[in-house]
């Protein structure tokens, strides 16, 4: 099976590149995560020069994936900071 590129274009300047035979999801949300806040999810553009890959098809499978793992991470932070508001003053000093 040949190798394809699949290039997940995040925000002008961050790209990651995905190998079909081997894709490297766990980088894809590295990156994903270290520019949370900074882009847009629905402005990722994929990018594949395969023929037969259905391009639309999965930068929707993306951005609904990037959109439900910040979300996740929007949830976790206020639980956090809920929690954290319950501690009393003294606690919340040694952050």
């Amino acid at each position: 099976m040949e190798t394809k590129e699949v290039r997940v274009v995040i925000m002008p300047g961050h790209e990651f590149v995905l190998q079909s035979d081997a894709p490297d999801i766990d980088g894809l949300v590295s990156t994903i995560v270290q520019l949370k806040g900074q882009f847009d999810p629905n402005c990722i553009t994929i990018e594949c020069e395969h023929e037969g890959f259905d391009k639309a098809s999965f930068k929707d499978v993306v951005i609904g994936a990037t959109n439900d793992f910040l979300e996740a991470i929007r949830l976790d932070k206020a639980a956090y900071e809920a929690a954290l508001a319950t501690l009393p003053d003294s606690s919340k000093r040694t952050n």
